[in-house]
């Protein structure tokens, strides 16, 4: 192992992106315990939801990974996305306008008010958690591990105790109040009765219990077992409609991924309904163009228009495609893509000024990257939504649940409502990049941020030649449907006075999305190499 920094490394046996420096050591000790890239990727996921619980956990919402076999060849999607209780329906909350207070979710994704927020916080905002499924399902279809062992490094970080930090303690000051109107999440999150400061250590004695019976159980049985049925009953006796026959019925889904070309490097991306049908819709439209360097304004500029079309079809046509026509292969041709720019070809220097007032991207998710000696590589995002999720947690389990509800459009009539079963939408852009010499692993943090930062950092990977970690660590940018542009304080300011001269309203912000995470497999010697804004480990 040579060349190796706290964001980017080179290995010879497994790498590994991630969160943070004991995620990241999660999957170095799979790899030294004889553990494949799958391996490693299933246990520094697990070991996130335990360090890092306001941004994902075991009750975690969602799972999306895309796995390419090194022995095969085949890429797959795997998706563990949330599934709304079958007695979810689209009249469950009640909606009204925009306030005068404090925006949130609802606010700022579906442009309405709910009632207490009881899609956001709280029993009704609770679906059926993907998130073990999909990181049981990773080890159980293509680790080499026994399950025990995937588990262990979790076991012992929660035995050990660990500093709570200034991230999390700062999630739980900021949601105390709502932390304190469920009575387990204030005994989980509120050790002693009060905030914790940052240095206090933390020892989660009820996810300790629930962590060794997976080891002991397996993962299925937070869905069909003993912590399935203590999930759902602490749902419903609370208020909430998720049911044992929910917990016990899900299965997270292996299928074919979504396929495009940019350039010459093959696009793989999670199915929907979560989001890389829209960063593939956008480098497919930015194809059409020739490859600029960062340093011209064009580059952005491009990518700004570009994006603002991708979300409008995003806005009004994406779901799951379970309960919604989605024209999947016509958004991902050439022909749809060469219609969709037909005018910024003919002219280049024109700016869409139409304004948005949606904001979102709170960065309350992680993403875990790996690969191995034997070309075998992963993408894989977890998450609880936002900070907390539901912040409903199962007495004396230590389980924090998400709230895959208020990523379904809390609005009747909608692509993205609410219907017993229905997988939201999200916009994770977990991927794999197929390039001549190299498999890329990709994928980031960042709420709606992610579409626009995972659009550009596959344009730097593939026409600029970046490694993932250049990528990672690259300035951003970001927009939605429309104006304003969020465009990162990293960027030369000559590229803002250029975007201002053409016409765009640019805020200068100093963050776009949250760490992201890549891993490598070189082709041509079997090299490995990872990066992060994160932190990266491995052999």
């Amino acid at each position: 192992m040579t060349d190796r920094t706290p964001h980017s490394m080179v290995g010879t046996r497994g790498v590994v992106a991630a969160e943070s420096e004991l995620v990241a050591g999660a999957g170095e000790r799979i790899f030294r315990e004889g553990g494949n890239a799958f391996d490693a990727a299933a246990a520094a996921c697990l070991a996130c939801a335990v360090r890092h619980p306001d941004k994902n956990g075991v009750g975690g919402y969602l799972m999306a990974a895309v796995v390419l076999e090194g022995d095969s060849g085949r890429v797959w999607s795997l998706d563990a996305n949330a599934r709304a209780p079958a007695a979810a329906h689209e009249s469950m909350y009640d909606v009204g306008p925009v306030g005068a207070g404090p925006k949130g979710t609802n606010e700022d994704e579906y442009d309405c008010s709910v009632a207490d927020n009881a899609n956001v916080h709280g029993p009704l905002a609770v679906a059926v958690p993907g998130q073990m499924a999909g990181i049981g399902a990773l080890w159980e279809r293509w680790g080499r591990l026994p399950w025990p062992r995937i588990v262990q490094p979790s076991l012992d970080l929660v035995a050990d105790g660990f500093p709570f930090g200034e991230p999390l303690q700062a999630s739980i000051a900021g949601l105390e109040a709502v932390i304190r109107r469920f009575p387990a999440s204030a005994e989980h999150l509120l050790p002693e009765g009060r905030v914790p400061s940052p240095d206090d250590t933390w020892h989660p004695s009820g996810l300790e219990l629930t962590l060794r019976r997976l080891a002991e159980a397996g993962w299925r049985d937070f869905y069909d077992g003993e912590l399935g049925r203590a999930v759902a009953d602490s749902v419903s006796v609370a208020g909430g409609v998720l049911t044992r026959q929910d917990m016990a019925a899900f299965e997270p889904g292996v299928t074919e991924p979504y396929r495009t070309r940019y350039r010459e490097t093959e696009i793989l991306g999670a199915v929907l309904p979560n989001g890389p049908l829209t960063v593939m819709q956008a480098l497919n439209m930015l194809a059409r163009f020739e490859p600029a360097p960062p340093s011209d304004v064009r580059f952005w500029h491009h990518a700004a228009e570009v994006l603002k079309l991708a979300w409008r079809d995003r806005l009004s046509y994406l779901g799951d495609p379970d309960f919604v026509d989605v024209p999947v292969e016509r958004l991902l041709s050439e022909e749809y893509a060469a219609g969709r720019v037909e005018d910024l070809l003919r002219f280049p220097d024109h700016v869409d000024q139409r304004a948005f007032a949606a904001g979102g991207g709170r960065p309350e998710t992680s993403h875990v990257s790996a690969a191995d000696a034997e070309g075998n590589v992963v993408s894989a995002t977890i998450t609880q939504g936002n900070a907390f999720g539901s912040v409903f947690t199962v007495p004396g389990r230590g389980i924090v649940l998400g709230h895959g509800m208020c990523r379904l459009d809390p609005r009747p009539g909608r692509p993205n409502s609410v219907a017993g079963g229905k997988r939201p939408l999200n916009n994770v852009m977990t991927m794999v990049l197929r390039l001549p010499e190299r498999d890329v692993a990709l994928g980031m943090p960042g709420g709606r941020r992610i579409i626009a930062v995972g659009t550009l950092m596959a344009r730097r990977i593939v026409d600029h030649g970046a490694t993932s970690a250049e990528a990672a660590l690259a300035p951003r940018l970001h927009v939605i449907g429309a104006e304003p542009l969020e465009l990162q304080d990293t960027v030369d300011g000559g590229i803002a006075a250029g975007l201002e001269a053409l016409g765009h309203r640019v805020q200068r912000v100093s963050r776009v999305g949250g760490h992201a995470a890549g891993a490598e497999f070189l082709r041509a010697g079997g090299g490995l190499r990872a990066g992060a804004g994160g932190r990266v480990a491995g052999l």
